[in-house]
């Protein structure tokens, strides 16, 4: 029996898993051995009951409140996590060396992974999987920026000779260019054009987003608001939003899996419905004239495909740049959350009440159905590991 880790070190929440979960299920009837090393060990009730699952060592930066930040590249951000930091970067590589040594596997299953990565190429197969902002085209020189907000903090040279002293120290094979710590045997990119801030350097087609179900088209008569909150997203949120929903509570649907009801018992009293389940997207979005979220890849996707407008409330880069590019597209509106001028009331109003917006949601939603028709996420996982796996 042939052994696949499914590995990922970067980001949070859900998705992340949830992904490689799927991918996993798909292995399942051709008899191989998953093992999970996670970033979130407790996002592993995702998972099928008694898989093998291990801690992903930790990056040298993730236990340091007060380093230095920056969002400018993907560069930059790796540099916050500690890509620079040599002497942790050798015991990040190590701890991985470790976990390779011990699990033996045939594949790796890379998502967001870098540092797995490094350690994989050249010695493993490797798929290297994610949304476009978690998985950049390795073919690249260098990061682009991914937004003007502030100027790229660090130097892609000097971070590359740090990098390549710790892959020679470990006898593992430089690389030419940063980006190729995204590149691997295969990469399987989960998202559409429109989400992707690569788009205009990928060159190989994107695999498409995994939607748990078919995307229907929102209703010419659809009047609720649906609304997704996440409790670890809201305690990032400098501000409380159950307030501003309140004038909208009699058309709120809300999907509210992991926070208690007592912080939403005023949305409830005027009239909302509050779900603690996870709700039936391809229902629940065709009923539905305005998506509220956090800009998580998986239900932009899914908003965009029914043709409903969104209202992204970004907390953090990912969130901004899918909400930046939905913007652009016409496709919804993007509220900085910890932009001192974010009027999130306003945003709301002005979204519900754009019929251009609406009008311009729906027929991106037809083509998008149209491209999901083509884009088989799963099937094009399934043969490449399967071809990577010799079988």
């Amino acid at each position: 029996m042939k052994t696949v880790l499914f590995a990922w070190e970067r980001g949070g929440g859900f998705g992340h898993t949830a992904t490689l979960a799927r991918f996993s299920s798909v292995l399942k009837r051709h008899h191989v051995r998953p093992v999970f090393v996670l970033r979130q060990p407790d996002t592993a009730r995702l998972l099928d009951t008694g898989v093998e699952v291990l801690q992903a060592p930790p990056w040298p930066m993730d236990t340091v409140s007060d380093a230095p930040r920056s969002t400018a590249t993907m560069h930059d951000q790796l540099v916050s996590a500690g890509l620079a930091d040599q002497d942790g970067m050798r015991s990040l590589l190590q701890a991985w060396d470790g976990i390779l040594t011990t699990t033996t596997p045939d594949l790796v299953v890379a998502d967001y992974a870098p540092a797995a990565g490094m350690m994989t190429r050249g010695r493993i197969p490797l798929i290297v999987t994610g949304n476009g902002f978690t998985a950049p085209p390795g073919e690249m020189n260098r990061f682009p920026p991914l937004h003007r907000v502030t100027a790229p903090r660090w130097n892609e040279y000097e971070t590359l000779q740090i990098v390549n002293r710790v892959l020679r120290s470990l006898n593992r094979p430089a690389v030419d260019r940063l980006p190729q710590l995204f590149a691997g045997d295969a990469q399987i990119v989960l998202t559409f054009p429109v989400l992707d801030p690569y788009d205009l350097q990928r060159s190989e087609p994107l695999a498409g987003p995994i939607l748990d179900s078919a995307p229907l088209q929102s209703r010419t008569d659809a009047a609720d608001v649906f609304v997704y909150l996440s409790r670890g997203v809201l305690s990032r949120l400098p501000f409380d939003i159950v307030p501003i929903l309140l004038s909208y509570a009699s058309r709120l649907v809300v999907s509210a899996p992991d926070i208690p009801r007592e912080p939403l018992d005023q949305l409830v009293r005027r009239g909302a419905r509050v779900s603690s389940s996870h709700l039936p997207l391809s229902e629940t979005l065709a009923a539905s004239r305005l998506a509220i979220h956090f800009g998580g890849g998986g239900l932009a996707s899914h908003a965009i495909a029914a043709g409903v407008p969104q209202l992204i409330v970004a907390t953090h880069i990912e969130q901004l740049l899918n909400g930046l590019q939905i913007e652009r597209a016409g496709l919804g509106r993007v509220v900085d959350s910890f932009d001192p001028k974010a009027d999130v009331a306003k945003s709301l109003g002005q979204a519900l009440a754009d019929d251009a917006l609406r009008q311009q949601a729906a027929r991106a939603g037809h083509a998008h159905r149209d491209m999901l028709d083509a884009m088989k996420p799963l099937d094009t996982f399934e043969a490449t590991a399967l071809r990577l796996l010799g079988r």
